[in-house]
């Protein structure tokens, strides 16, 4: 739901469960940038397995994906 919202699609995430907020939801967990680094490359693999980081429209959700990577860090511990 949070995608479709992220991608421009209708508000199903905010309508079930509020405002994104992500960031905020995401604290109770530490991520480290050795951790954002991680799910961004399994976005990519995932990206890659289906074609879409060869659309225009992939890359730039791509490109989305790793401003939210950063922004979620939220520790500096290097340990993964």
């Amino acid at each position: 739901m949070f995608l479709t919202q992220f991608t421009g699609g209708p508000p199903l995430y905010s309508e079930e469960f509020g405002p994104p907020a992500m960031r905020n939801r995401h604290l109770p967990h530490e991520i480290t940038p050795l951790r954002a680094e991680s799910w961004l490359r399994c976005m990519k693999e995932a990206f890659e397995e289906i074609g879409l980081d060869q659309q225009p429209a992939g890359k730039e959700f791509y490109e989305r994906l790793t401003r939210v990577a950063s922004i979620m860090v939220n520790t500096d511990d290097t340990t993964p």
